[in-house]
């Protein structure tokens, strides 16, 4: 019998270490301003990281790891035992066999100091910075001048992931959410937004210990022990992306893998 087990809540910061630029789609540019702007959230016009871009990321670089990636094709297969399929999901097209995407990645906002310091920031744009760029013809060197919307270095955005714990088959959850951690590895060692070729989007990411909810908590309304004020401070985020692990010998991960072993007998 298919059941819900449990959410593994992973929280912290993503800091721009370099200018990060995720458009907003703008076809036209104006003339004086910037060819390519940054998406922003409509009520507080602060530039933020949606929760499809660091997603899509992720899926990229867990394909190519994963040897996924066939003429140079998106991977799509559903089957239970592939993990870019189980963790970040398939096509709607796809026969899903292996129950729920079990990876929610939110939308990611700035923090609180990173906005006390954008409003001390003398720039031309709200928020950001304007990068200007000349891109040359190779054959007659003729200049084609570009200036591209970039949130400033040193920038933080709150980073909420939501890792849920299914027992719909024989396969462990448990074990492929080390996936999840091979895909935030890689994205230190690449890059998030557009233009990363050229220096763009280089991120470091801060976590906050793992945070276990059970199905039981949600049932009785439990507080979750050790579960800090959300948004999580900085102070909180002492882990990197390295370092994070998964103790299964603690509580409630050791009564979660003999539950899924028993979801996957039945």
């Amino acid at each position: 019998m298919a059941q819900f087990i449990g959410n593994i809540l992973i929280r912290g910061k993503i800091e721009c270490l370099t200018g990060l630029h995720i458009g907003a789609g703008k076809d036209t540019s104006e003339i004086g301003g910037v060819d390519s702007i940054v998406i922003r959230d409509p009520a507080s016009r602060y530039p933020y990281v949606p929760g499809s871009s660091l997603k899509g990321r992720m899926r990229a670089l867990l394909e190519f790891a994963t040897g996924k990636v066939t003429d140079g094709q998106v991977h799509g297969c559903a089957e239970p035992d592939c993990p870019v399929c189980r963790v970040l999901g398939s096509s709607a097209h796809e026969a899903r066999k292996c129950g729920p995407t079990r990876l929610l990645v939110r939308d990611a906002y700035p923090d609180r100091q990173t906005v006390q310091e954008w409003q001390k920031v003398e720039s031309q744009l709200l928020y950001t910075e304007a990068k200007s760029e000349n891109f040359l013809d190779r054959i007659t060197s003729a200049a084609n001048p570009r200036t591209i919307e970039r949130v400033l270095r040193g920038s933080m955005f709150d980073l909420d992931l939501v890792y849920g714990v299914y027992a719909v088959d024989e396969h462990d959850d448990l074990a492929f959410f080390d996936h999840v951690l091979l895909a935030l590895r890689l994205l230190e060692d690449s890059a998030l937004g557009g233009n990363s070729s050229r220096g763009y989007g280089q991120v470091r990411l801060h976590l906050a210990p793992p945070l276990f909810v059970s199905r039981a908590d949600y049932q009785a309304g439990r507080t979750v022990a050790g579960r800090a004020p959300e948004p999580v401070p900085r102070e909180a985020c002492t882990l990197s992306a390295a370092s994070f692990r998964l103790g299964r010998d603690q509580e409630p991960l050791r009564s979660w893998s003999a539950e899924l072993k028993r979801g996957g007998q039945a």
